[in-house]
């Protein structure tokens, strides 16, 4: 899958690595897509794909070895003459991770060049004090670069996911009221300085659109619009395989598609918790929404309510994506359990006004498929982008 887009802004915040800035150049990078997507793949192969000569395919994929970012695989048999050897990813050349921020949860990903998951980390956590957060996280990378097997200074950067809406190019996200924290500041520099290493910030919405196209849903179709459920309710949009962030890269903000009267009752789990809480017979109230994921029952009765109520919503938003962007599927994921987000698709449907007796066709509603955090599998590939892609 091509993942090629452009990273919220270049990281800052911190010394370079030791992989110095455009490491390549735009014929390297076309190379180290098509590698990534289809290799081990020879170098006639590559070739035809890119249009360019064998002659120039031979000289860059020479360079591309000598930087260690890509190994000739074993040799196979192609016809007469030698066996040709195709060409793949250096996986251990560089990694990256990728850090999801939620209001009561923290998780985290790293990815090698090859986009292999090679650790993982996710737990319940108090985000609302930055300093806290960002102390905890420099634990956290020391723990991922043991259970990765990776030496740190392969390890490009971090992209972060967290919720909210971008309102300048510095990378100010206005965070939810609850992460009072983290809004209108310059993440990028103040987690950059914190961990010593580029930061990429992106919104949870687009990053896991990102992660989605290269790990899940992305891998079947080339278009899709991205509905992310969590606490709140935001998305993002993945376009001929590409993630579309906008001009202030807010694209697939989806709560803006319904009236202000309506919000109240938009698919989010924030106002599950408040059904579930005070529905009678549920034992203790759950904390967070962290917690009520983590012992989530279709069974509940509030199950079926938050379905009633949501249902306008999800029909409204559901329809404006399928109207204005045409695509090919629309992705339902987040922190939504995937037995809810399965009744979610059963019962949702669009607005339909046929004439002469035919409507529009409508795209394919699917179930996230990244069997992972999404937001933080996006949030890894920002500085590949940036370096490599």
């Amino acid at each position: 899958m091509d993942i090629v887009s452009t990273p919220a802004a270049a990281g800052r915040g911190a010394p370079a690595t030791s992989v110095p800035e455009g490491f390549c150049s735009a014929n390297e990078r076309r190379l180290l897509r098509l590698i990534r997507e289809k290799g081990p793949i020879s170098r006639a192969d590559l070739a035809r794909e890119t249009g360019l000569t064998l002659q120039s395919i031979v000289r860059l994929v020479a360079a591309l070895m000598e930087r260690d970012l890509v190994v000739g695989g074993p040799k196979v048999p192609s016809g007469p003459g030698q066996p040709s050897l195709p060409i793949e990813i250096a996986r251990d050349a560089a990694f990256s991770v990728g850090v999801s921020i939620m209001d009561d949860a923290l998780s985290a990903v790293v990815i090698d060049l090859s986009g292999r998951v090679r650790a993982t980390h996710e737990e319940l956590f108090d985000t609302a004090d930055r300093g806290r957060v960002t102390r905890h996280l420099g634990s956290i990378l020391k723990d991922l670069s043991g259970a990765g097997g990776f030496d740190r200074s392969r390890l490009v950067g971090v992209g972060v996911a967290i919720p909210g809406f971008f309102v300048d190019s510095r990378g100010a996200v206005n965070a939810p009221l609850v992460m009072n924290d983290w809004a209108l500041t310059d993440l990028e520099a103040h987690l950059g300085a914190a961990l010593e290493l580029p930061v990429w910030i992106e919104n949870d919405g687009s990053a896991a659109a990102a992660g989605e196209s290269v790990y899940g849903a992305g891998q079947h179709h080339r278009s899709f619009a991205y509905i992310h459920i969590a606490s709140g309710l935001g998305g993002g949009v993945v376009l001929d395989g590409k993630p579309w962030r906008g001009r202030n890269g807010n694209a697939g903000e989806f709560t803006g598609t319904l009236p202000p009267s309506t919000r109240p009752d938009r698919p989010t789990l924030r106002l599950l918790l408040d059904l579930v809480n005070a529905q009678p017979g549920t034992g203790r109230p759950f904390p967070s929404v962290g917690a009520l994921v983590q012992a989530f029952d279709p069974e509940w009765p509030a199950v079926e309510t938050w379905l009633a109520r949501t249902g306008e919503g999800v029909s409204a938003i559901l329809s404006a994506a399928a109207a204005v962007l045409d695509p090919d599927a629309i992705v339902i994921g987040g922190r939504i359990p995937p037995g809810l987000t399965l009744r979610l698709i059963e019962r949702a449907h669009f607005y339909s006004v046929p004439v002469r007796d035919q409507d529009r066709r409508f795209p394919t509603l699917v179930a996230s498929r990244t069997g992972g955090d999404s937001a933080a599998l996006g949030a890894a590939t920002l500085p590949f982008l940036h370096h490599f892609f």
